[in-house]
């Protein structure tokens, strides 16, 4: 079969598997004994090497049956967890992540001294290799019938070959053999309360996957219960010798209704009938039941059942988008805002009460259509962060420090675009937040602190933008070493940061080549992270800001946009030419006097509300000539970069306007500092959008 189409899908779904494997095997790392933890990866495991069996990529199926089985032997109590076995799991998730992203060169990593490590745990010791494992024996089930002086039990010497019905007074399945362990799994379940059900399971006939599907609903039945059989069995599944269907005995507290919709809602599962194996008779839904077995019931039950089934899988159906295709249609989105503004200014100059009804429906309609495209591009910030445990935990440990990683907010949503920017810069700045901020141990328990540092991630939704933080309990940072720092650097002369204030201090460690630390590492000292993070994040139309208190710590703040595709601005005109300010970047427009305008060292400033505000001609940024004009009231529009407040002086307001943002393709244009795209007017005139990071 040409699997080659398929490639992309099995990456995507390796990267998730494989995030999951690391959630799991980090929470198994704090808490040793939940054997959740376990099964989570082994189940994990099992679908990912299912799957790669089936593409045919052996040695990550490899690899994941080596996780797999140290999993199984650990919940059999076969092995103890060892710190040991935890690194080799980490360093066998870190191999098939390279795998996975080299799939089409798998020689390119060398896994050989990895199996060698996991086959130091898996293979036992050579005084037990002639140790012989002797088979349960097999009951077949048979019809009930009376049976007097037997107890409910099984019997210990029961023997293999069972000619009296068993004690049952319900019938159970005559298809499935059960083992006598298997058997006293049902009667446990029963005696809990819990029902037994079979299951069976048609999948798709267009699935390629097989083993894939069929895991994730045997690791969907294990979350919610417990697995008792299947037919086929687990090993014949993995390894895709079934047609396309499978049965699967589960014992669960979950009602039939909601294991069939948690079923049904796995992509390419056909088909789902389950029945009770041992209906309880005061417990027992007559017309359920009836259902299941094929019988004729009551039409307005039937009809009852099948909507609560249809509207179950209308709220779980979903299909994996390419984010080209969530662009282009935001760019259609943005053409037809256009030529809705455009419409709109034509009707200015047309009185007609249909006219504008048309146009007003029209409005609401491009609306909801805008309202739902940016919302189909919104994804959990949770992606991103989910990242990081793993980076922290490693570092943490090269480093020789203790820190408790805090995450809140997972579920504010980003823009597809803007989420796929800002990891980088969160690297950055939690590597700094390790390196520079989180003292050792020793140090801080001198200061008297806890030995384990906090570095706290947390995202929270504020209006139209999305507000990041990244904080740490360290020592804080001290604004008199930054500044010695950046004159040894060469950065500023000592007059220039003489002249800094404590808070201006601190944003010296985004300059480009600051750092404190005089030795290169792994982890810092190039002076690079915080410059480019500022960068990045300025450039998405966004800003960064810092507070830091000597010996408590620091914060880093990102202030993020929704989303950088369609945004709210502020329209403005200097020298004739009409502009727009992302209405992020502005606090408030005022007007002032000329004649209150003062200077301080060449600097034209203003006192606005107590406040000393730097005032900024636009048109001489921009290098715009205009003609002299010595105005009694001027328009100021004040605008914010990294905490700091600037007065932009400007001939007109327009008003705010929604603008699709265009991004400057041409590498002349992309290399002028100051403008963050282009947008089309109404009229159809090209208006640049102004970058307030770079242009101050």
């Amino acid at each position: 079969m040409e699997m080659s189409e398929y490639k992309e899908i099995f990456k995507v779904e390796s990267e998730e598997h494989l995030q999951q494997l690391n959630e799991a095997l980090l929470g198994l790392e704090q808490n040793p004994n939940e054997m959740e933890y376990i099964n989570n990866m082994f189940r994990s495991a099992h679908t990912l090497k299912g799957m790669s069996a089936t593409m045919g990529f052996n040695t990550i199926a490899e690899l994941t049956h080596e996780m797999e089985n140290i999993m199984d032997m650990i919940r059999k109590s076969q092995i103890s967890l060892t710190e040991k076995i935890i690194e080799i799991q980490f360093e066998c998730l870190d191999t098939l992540e390279m795998l996975v992203e080299n799939i089409d060169d798998p020689d390119a990593v060398d896994v050989s001294t990895l199996q060698c490590k996991l086959h130091s745990i898996t293979i036992p010791p050579s005084n037990v290799q002639d140790t012989m494992t002797v088979p349960a024996p097999v009951t077949k089930l048979m019809d009930p019938a009376p049976a007097k002086n037997i107890d409910n039990g099984i019997p210990a010497s029961q023997s293999t070959n069972i000619t009296e019905p068993l004690p049952c007074k319900e019938v159970m399945s005559k298809e499935i053999e059960f083992t006598r362990e298997e058997l006293a799994e049902i009667q446990h379940a029963r005696s809990n309360d819990q029902e037994v059900f079979t299951i069976k399971v048609l999948l798709d006939e267009s699935c390629v996957l097989k083993a894939a599907r069929s895991s994730m609903v045997l690791m969907n039945l294990d979350k919610v219960g417990k697995i008792i059989k299947t037919k086929p069995s687990e090993k014949e599944i993995e390894d895709e010798k079934f047609d396309f269907s499978f049965v699967v005995v589960a014992a669960t507290s979950e009602s039939m209704g909601s294991i069939q919709q948690m079923i049904e809602n796995i992509s390419e599962v056909k088909k789902v009938e389950l029945m009770t194996l041992y209906p309880q008779e005061e417990t027992t839904d007559a017309h359920t039941e009836d259902i299941t077995k094929g019988k004729n019931v009551d039409p307005t039950n039937k009809n009852t059942i099948q909507q609560k089934k249809n509207e179950s899988l209308k709220t779980g159906q979903s299909i994996r988008v390419n984010i080209e295709r969530l662009d282009n249609l935001m760019n259609l989105v943005g053409e037809l805002i256009i030529n809705k503004i455009r419409l709109n200014q034509l009707a200015t100059s047309i009185k007609s009460k249909d006219l504008e009804e048309a146009l007003g429906t029209l409005d609401r309609l491009t609306n909801e259509i805008q309202t739902e495209v940016m919302g189909s591009r919104m994804v959990p910030i949770d992606q991103i962060f989910s990242r990081f445990p793993r980076m922290i935990r490693d570092l943490a440990k090269s480093e020789g420090k203790q820190i408790n990683l805090m995450i809140e907010g997972k579920e504010i949503e980003l823009d597809r675009t803007v989420l796929d920017e800002i990891g980088d810069p969160l690297v950055h700045l939690l590597r700094n937040a390790v390196d520079h901020g989180i003292e050792s141990p020793q140090e801080r328990a001198k200061a008297g602190k806890s030995p384990e540092g906090l570095v706290r991630l947390a995202a929270s939704r504020q209006r139209n933008t999305v507000l990041i933080e990244v904080q740490d309990d360290g020592k804080g940072m001290d604004p008199s070493k930054l500044r010695d720092a950046a004159v040894k650097k060469g950065l500023m002369s000592k007059e220039e940061v003489s002249k800094l204030s404590d808070e201006e201090a601190l944003n010296l460690i985004f300059l480009p080549g600051f750092s404190t630390n005089s030795v290169i590492t792994d982890v810092s000292g190039r002076g690079v992270g915080m410059d480019v993070a500022k960068t990045k994040i300025e450039s998405l139309g966004g800003n960064v800001s810092v507070r830091s208190v000597l010996g408590e710590g620091s914060i880093v703040t990102l202030q993020l946009p929704l989303t950088i595709a369609i945004i709210q601005s502020l329209m403005i005109k200097t020298a004739g030419e009409t502009y727009a300010i992302p209405l992020n970047n502005v606090v408030r427009d005022v007007g002032i006097r000329s004649k209150d305008i003062k200077t301080i060292e060449g600097q034209e400033v203003i006192l606005l509300r107590g406040e000393v505000l730097p005032l900024l001609r636009l048109n001489s940024i921009l290098d715009c000539p205009v003609e002299v004009d010595d105005k009694e009231n001027l328009i100021v529009v004040v605008v914010e970069k990294m905490g700091n407040h600037f007065g932009f002086v400007v001939d007109e307001l327009l008003g705010q306007q929604e603008v699709i943002i265009k991004s400057l393709d041409s590498k002349v244009l992309r290399s002028v500092k100051g403008f963050a795209g282009a947008t089309i007017l109404g009229d159809g005139t090209v208006c640049l959008i102004l970058d307030i990071g770079t242009l101050v």
